[in-house]
């Protein structure tokens, strides 16, 4: 079995590896650098021999010779000085060692029967010269060729059988011991050859195998990069890959070149979470997602920013209508319902754009622009788009200025409360009375609370401001009937924090109040920040004796659903459906729908901003009861507890 293999390995040393095109380009590239140095080493060699035997051996033998010999030499060096060959071209690589094969065996005879022919001349001497010669000459070569078995292994059999076959028949017992100990020496050479050669053929191996491992670790890092710019749910870029792409195109972009930067904004997403499940909510994203893409196309950069609001860069817009346009076509597609589960969901979208470089040139200020106009979107236009204006640019600076004068306030002195009451027209009494915050700021004067709570809500500072408030309302409750019921406005942001509703209620007790005479009013945004943490809130109010009153009631998304699945003891029906009522047969079964069930349910209901007596008239005819608005009362800082004939000119 030994046998079979060590023949099978030597015959496999002989060849050139092919199938291994790593190996073909190192030894075309070892070869490069070692066979010039052979030619010179043969060159070297022969001149020597042939000068020691010069006037002994012919001419032709010593002189004609050996320059034809030194000619092919220096030709063939000065070639592989020249060479360049294509590493890379494999097949160009296997031509070449086949060259060197036939090459080596020619050489190889050539000075062979030269050095043999050489031994027939001059003295003992001369002849251990050629035989110096042979030895030294082929040791030499083979080391040079080593990285080349195929051709390393021809010169070993060639010049050193050769070697040993001619002195181990001669009939000198020197020259047969030195044919023995040669044939020994070719042996190790043999077996030298073979062991440096696998460990050369392992050494590349191992390279190459660390350099496909180095690839697929830059691969796999390319991977991870990308990954890390991708949103996992959508797939869309992500945040990160929107922020960086909007940096790279503001500090490249040309002064004769416009993009703009797009924030859409899913509105009603939140009670898709609540009522169908987050695995309906995820596949609303990625449909939205889908539908957006194919707008945009798959040039244009679609980011999900996280939750349902997406990012987008617009390159090369033709006009603002052009914008526009495409802003109506993107809100209108998100607005048509989506299919999750078999379920129809209906959604819409807002949208705000800012463009470069007529609002801003930097990341940031296109970000915070676009960013504002989608908020002005969602509180003017919801289910619009909204380009930033000028207008904008004023509205910014102001809320800045509202913000600023809120962190310099002496907000315990300049804050203030009025008191609007809510009418009971059945009775002609007041039922009860609204807190309604008023702001006289020493640095801006009168601020509406419609413009300094959003921009409080906005920047964290409203939990403060409803502490002041909330504060007030107490000490003046102090000092009033002690049956008078009062409602309180909580924003979106207090009802969805523990710690203040804990607050309400320690500071209720400390003020020795009945819980019973607050009802606090809570606006659907409140649930759409949080559904289930409003909802604990609610119920710690309502467990601790406070009632609950769903202010706005009508112009969200889910308010019959909340009403369902909370309990309120109030619901206060928006102005807007209270306006058109003496004109609107639309509104006015809207608002008997809503009177019957809160009748029905056995709540209260408040008809807010009653402006007319026709609007009052025809809610009575209806069977409203509680009624509330400039009509009857104005708030004023004092409470007027009078009844309706006298605030109503009845």
């Amino acid at each position: 079995m030994a046998a079979p293999s060590f023949w099978q390995g030597f015959a496999n040393t002989l060849k050139i590896r092919t199938d291994k095109p790593e190996l073909v380009r190192a030894q075309v590239n070892a070869l490069t650098r070692q066979i010039p140095v052979l030619y010179m080493l043969l060159l070297a060699n022969a001149v020597a021999l042939a000068y020691t035997h010069y006037g002994t051996a012919p001419d032709w033998m010593t002189i004609h010779s050996v320059i034809v010999l030194g000619v092919i030499c220096i030709a063939r060096a000065i070639a592989w000085g020249r060479a360049r060959v294509d590493v890379d071209n494999v097949d160009a690589c296997i031509r070449h060692l086949k060259r060197i094969r036939v090459l080596a065996v020619v050489i190889s005879v050539l000075f062979t029967a030269w050095a043999i022919y050489m031994f027939g001349f001059g003295d003992a001497f001369q002849r251990g010269h050629v035989a110096y010669f042979i030895s030294i000459t082929v040791v030499g070569c083979i080391f040079c060729l080593v990285n080349f078995p195929p051709a390393a292994l021809l010169v070993v059999g060639i010049v050193l059988g050769t070697f040993v076959i001619f002195f181990g028949t001669s009939d000198n017992e020197v020259y047969v011991a030195i044919a023995v100990n040669m044939a020994l020496v070719s042996v190790m050479i043999v077996q030298i050859i073979r062991s440096f050669y696998a460990n050369f053929a392992g050494l590349i191996e191992t390279q190459n195998d660390l350099e496909v491992q180095h690839r697929a670790m830059i691969d796999l890092s390319r991977q991870n990069e990308a990954l890390a710019l991708i949103d996992p749910l959508t797939g869309l870029s992500n945040r990160r890959a929107f922020f960086a792409t909007l940096e790279e195109t503001v500090n490249s972009v040309t002064d004769n070149e416009t993009f703009a930067v797009a924030m859409i904004d899913l509105d009603g997403f939140k009670p898709v979470n609540d009522v169908h499940g987050h695995p309906s909510g995820d596949e609303l994203l990625q449909q939205a997602g889908m539908r957006l893409r194919k707008i945009l196309g798959p040039e244009t950069l679609l980011a999900r920013l996280g939750g349902d609001e997406f990012g987008v860069l617009l390159k090369g817009y033709d006009s603002p209508m052009a914008l526009m346009a495409t802003g109506k076509e993107l809100c209108d597609d998100l607005n048509r319902p989506f299919i999750l589960n078999g379920v129809t969901v209906q959604v819409s979208a807002s949208l705000g754009f800012a463009t470069y470089p007529t609002v801003a040139r930097s990341p940031n200020g296109l970000f915070e622009r676009a960013d504002f106009a989608l908020y002005h979107a969602k509180k003017n236009a919801r289910g619009e788009a909204v380009l930033f204006a000028a207008h904008h640019e004023t509205l910014i600076r102001h809320d800045s200025q509202i913000e600023q004068a809120l962190r310099k306030a002496d907000l315990s002195k300049e804050l203030s409360l009025h008191y609007q009451p809510v009418f009971d027209i059945q009775t002609g009494q007041v039922s009860s009375v609204e807190a309604l915050a008023r702001w006289e700021s020493v640095l801006m004067g009168p601020v509406s609370p419609g413009t300094f709570f959003p921009v409080a809500e906005k920047t964290g500072q409203v939990s403060f401001l409803t502490r002041v408030l909330f504060e007030k309302l107490l000490r003046d409750m102090s000092s009033w009937p002690e049956k008078l019921p009062v409602s309180f406005n909580l924003s979106a942001r207090d009802i969805v924090l523990s710690d203040t509703v804990q607050w309400l209620i320690d500071e209720i007790k400390n003020h020795k109040i009945d819980p019973g005479r607050l009802t606090f009013e809570v606006t659907e945004t409140a649930f759409l920040r949080d559904f289930e943490a409003a909802r604990t809130s609610i119920r710690y109010l309502r467990e601790h004796g406070a009632r609950i009153a769903l202010d706005d009631f009508g112009i969200g998304y889910s308010s019959l659903r909340y009403v369902h699945e909370l309990e309120f003891d109030v619901l206060k029906v928006d102005r807007i459906f209270v306006a058109p009522i003496p004109h609107s047969e639309r509104s006015r079964r809207i608002v008997k729908t809503v009177l019957d069930m809160c009748q029905n349910l056995g709540i209260d209901c408040v008809l807010e901003g009653i402006e007319s007596e026709s609007q009052r008239d025809v809610l009575t005819g209806m069977g409203g009861r509680l009624m509330q608005g400039y009509f009857f009362a104005k708030p004023e800082r004092d409470i007027r507890l009078d009844g309706l004939a006298a605030t109503s000119g009845d």
